[in-house]
């Protein structure tokens, strides 16, 4: 899935200090967490897992796919990007792999 079909917009940059290779922050009308990739647990800041995010604007399925939407979309809302991510302590993103490909 990954945050391009996730979105029409789930992070931004403010307008502050550029943090090189940041994607931003969650907007406000949607959440964003990182999960352990084994457990699904979510993570502290600083640490590397799945980027999972949930929103009004976020998809909620794939058209006449069932499978494919029960696979990318948990029970509680929340997409699973297929992107390994960090939240840093200033609640910036940044985006460090892949867990699967498309």
């Amino acid at each position: 899935a990954g945050p391009v079909l996730a979105m029409c917009l789930a992070f931004a940059k403010e307008p502050f200090d550029i943090k090189s290779g940041a994607c931003g922050t969650v907007v406000r009308n949607a959440e964003m967490k990182i999960v352990d990739t084994e457990t699904g647990a979510s993570l502290p800041t600083n640490q590397r897992g799945e980027i999972c995010i949930r929103g009004d604007q976020i998809m909620k399925g794939y058209l006449n796919d069932p499978e494919a939407t029960k696979s990318t979309i948990d029970s509680e809302g929340w997409l699973h990007t297929g992107d390994i991510g960090l939240i840093d302590d200033d609640d910036e993103l940044f985006i460090v792999d892949r867990l699967k490909e498309l």
